[in-house]
């Protein structure tokens, strides 16, 4: 019983979340902007560092560009499940993927 969980558990693990509850939420000292993920997009947004750009394509969140010292969260890449975020300190932007709707760890 525990061999079948297990090996049955490895095919749920990852599985995405339907594209079509899959949300971008942008939170920043402009507010929080909501995007589906459904359509490609760049944001712009303003922080106490400068310019911090987000990039939607293909289902996925990254962020491309950002005027912070490190570039940390440009190299975090792209996220693609419900749940992953990125963080962009010295600018104070927050990108997280909400997504609605059950996922592999809650079936």
């Amino acid at each position: 019983f525990l061999l079948l969980g297990t090996v049955s558990g490895v095919f749920f693990w990852r599985r995405p979340l339907p594209a079509s509850r899959m949300l971008c939420v942008v939170r920043s000292a402009q507010g929080v902007k909501v995007f589906s993920l459904d359509r490609d997009t760049i944001i712009t947004v303003t922080g106490p560092g400068g310019e911090t750009t987000v990039e939607i394509k293909s289902r996925r969140v990254r962020i491309r560009d950002s005027d912070c010292p490190n570039k940390i969260c440009v190299r975090m890449g792209w996220v693609s499940y419900g749940g992953q975020l990125i963080v962009c300190a010295p600018n104070r932007v927050i990108v997280r993927i909400e997504g609605g709707g059950f996922d592999a760890v809650t079936r």
